[in-house]
């Protein structure tokens, strides 16, 4: 005996009338109705998607984090993004391994809310933060009153090496930094290389992958060449974006950056070096007797690198390149503490 199977036949999408004349004689109209009914449940595929979406959209709203809303909801002007996975927060504190006298040398940048404050305030009592969402600022005093010191200003104004000094040593520095002003944040801790021992900091995937990038590959570039020169920088972990919220697009990474105790000054001031690497990398393709053409005064490229690209050249290469042009002109101990690096302008 025949046995119809409306799903089978439902997806073929046939007309009725069609289907009618396809099916054996004898198929009675409870068969039909049959066929009729469960063509019924299936969905033309745009009420598909639609209904599928709407699914989606109710799942989403039901599974997101009950994070701050109204007063505390997070600003897309400064950038925030909001750590809520406590996983990924333990393993970002476990990662500083300060040794200061109950953390005293130890500052987090942009605590927001307190997700890495939390922690760090049992191991390091008397740590400061650094805010500048004037939200957050009796929200974090009140939570981690004194001896945390919680400074209300710009991470990028802060003077890391006063700090250091009144906190009697090098700093180890904590945060989830802001996508859109991680470079900066970075270039600033560079400026202050004598004062800070250590970073541990969230970023990016793609930047984290440009600081510890080799000459030829592609995320070879200025952050590359800096960093390695000042210190040595190394991915800790990969971050999932649902570790944040509001969930953003692209995936981070925890990133640690070591300064060295000793580092050799450089044979050049690193107002030269920073001429010379933005000048090369601006024109990253070409050689550099081309490309460094505005800097060399109608001088030839010396020999030696006149037909190398900048992605070609190794981190110490860059030194030895702007000592011919420039000349040597020694960094001074003193040096650290300079705007050389950082560009941006301080945020309102």
């Amino acid at each position: 005996m025949f046995r119809a199977q409306p799903s089978a036949l439902a997806s073929v999408q046939l007309p009725l009338c069609i289907e009618k004349a396809l099916m054996p004689r004898g198929t009675g109209l409870r068969m039909l109705a049959a066929l009729g009914a469960a063509r019924a449940l299936v969905l033309p595929r745009r009420c598909a998607a639609r209904s599928l979406v709407r699914c989606a959209a109710t799942d989403t709203e039901r599974g997101a984090p009950k994070l701050p809303k109204g007063q505390f909801r997070p600003k897309q002007s400064l950038g925030q993004n909001y750590l809520q996975d406590p996983n990924y927060a333990a393993r970002i504190v476990d990662a500083l391994q300060c040794d200061s006298e109950r953390g005293k040398r130890v500052v987090e940048l942009g605590p927001g809310l307190g997700a890495l404050t939390k922690l760090l305030s049992r191991e390091y009592p008397e740590m400061v933060a650094v805010e500048l969402d004037e939200r957050a600022i009796p929200l974090l005093r009140e939570r981690y009153p004194e001896p945390i010191t919680i400074l209300e200003g710009d991470v990028l104004a802060v003077d890391y090496s006063a700090l250091s000094a009144a906190r009697g040593g090098k700093l180890s520095i904590i945060g989830n930094l802001p996508y859109y002003i991680t470079s900066q944040i970075l270039f600033c801790l560079c400026d202050h290389h004598a004062s800070v021992k250590k970073a541990v900091v969230t970023m990016q995937w793609e930047v984290a992958q440009r600081l510890v990038a080799k000459p030829r590959t592609r995320d070879y570039g200025i952050l590359s060449v800096v960093f390695q020169l000042y210190a040595s920088p190394k991915i800790t972990c990969k971050i999932p974006n649902t570790a944040f919220y509001p969930v953003p697009k692209v995936t981070s990474a925890l990133v640690t950056v070591d300064f060295p105790e000793d580092r050799e000054l450089f044979p050049v001031q690193p107002a030269k070096l920073r001429t010379v690497l933005n000048t090369a990398f601006r024109q990253r393709r070409k050689m550099l007797r081309q490309s460094l053409k505005s800097i060399l005064n109608g001088k030839p490229c010396p020999e030696e690198f006149a037909t190398k690209r900048p992605e070609e050249l190794k981190p110490e290469e860059f030194l030895e390149l702007t000592a011919l042009i420039f000349g040597r002109d020694p960094e001074t101990p003193d040096s650290s503490g300079e705007a050389v690096w950082r560009t941006q302008k301080l945020r309102e």
